[in-house]
């Protein structure tokens, strides 16, 4: 419970990936990479229910035996590459609300963010709170700066690449960008429903460390996370 409402946690985990196979029930030390983010969801001291939203039946088997409920199956057309995240959110707010389950607040935690602990979902309360917002998105700082960054015509030219000043600027003088982490979402239902999604006006910023802003799309982010999670384990 949030401010005396009830807190869905919705973990929204499709079948079809294509960087990593599989990728949301295939082990990672030795549990489902959902697991993770159930266990998180599960000792937060505000989370009150936690909702798996998949088409495939190996992700549902897992999120079950983690703990999740996995009352209904996302439809087809809500889990192809097109698909839009506030469709599906909406498909489960909806089908919730029809079996007698409605919500205050929405966190959504995507299973790809395994190293996001109950502490990470309990500073977004606290932010919230602090920030007097309606809505908290995790974000952190990102690994280089934007004025870097540019598009190549098909002859590589790179005239037009960038700024030449700021591609000469180091990283300090440029000062800190922030880049989304895929980490946490939180806000009020009738925001979110406002706004079609987390950002806007009330929506304010947790910003977490490098070493837990893991999202696993490739392979390689499957290894880092598993060497990441293995120092954590030992040090703890």
């Amino acid at each position: 419970m949030y401010r005396d409402l009830p807190v869905l946690c919705l973990i929204p985990a499709r079948g079809g990936s294509k960087g990593v196979p599989g990728k949301n029930s295939k082990p990672l030390l030795g549990r489902p990479l959902i697991a993770w983010t159930v266990a998180a969801a599960q000792e937060s001291a505000f989370v009150d229910d936690i909702v798996v939203s998949t088409d495939a039946p190996a992700i549902a088997a897992a999120a079950a035996m983690a703990g999740a409920r996995v009352p209904f199956q996302r439809p087809a057309d809500l889990a192809s590459d097109e698909a839009r995240m506030t469709d599906v959110i909406e498909h489960a707010l909806v089908t919730l609300a029809a079996g007698g389950d409605s919500y205050g607040w929405l966190l959504l935690l995507q299973p790809t963010s395994p190293l996001r602990t109950a502490a990470h979902i309990d500073a977004a309360f606290a932010r919230l709170g602090e920030s007097r917002g309606r809505a908290i998105v995790s974000v952190c700082e990102a690994e280089h700066s934007p004025l870097w960054i540019g598009r190549l015509p098909a002859d590589g030219n790179m005239a037009s690449f960038c700024d030449a000043a700021a591609a000469r600027s180091n990283r300090q003088q440029s000062g800190p960008y922030y880049r989304l982490n895929g980490s946490i979402y939180l806000a009020d239902v009738s925001y979110w429903r406002a706004q079609q999604g987390f950002l806007g006006p009330e929506t304010f910023a947790l910003v977490m460390p490098h070493d837990v802003s893991v999202d696993i799309d490739e392979p390689l982010d499957f290894q880092l996370a598993e060497c990441l999670l293995r120092r954590r384990l030992a040090t703890s």
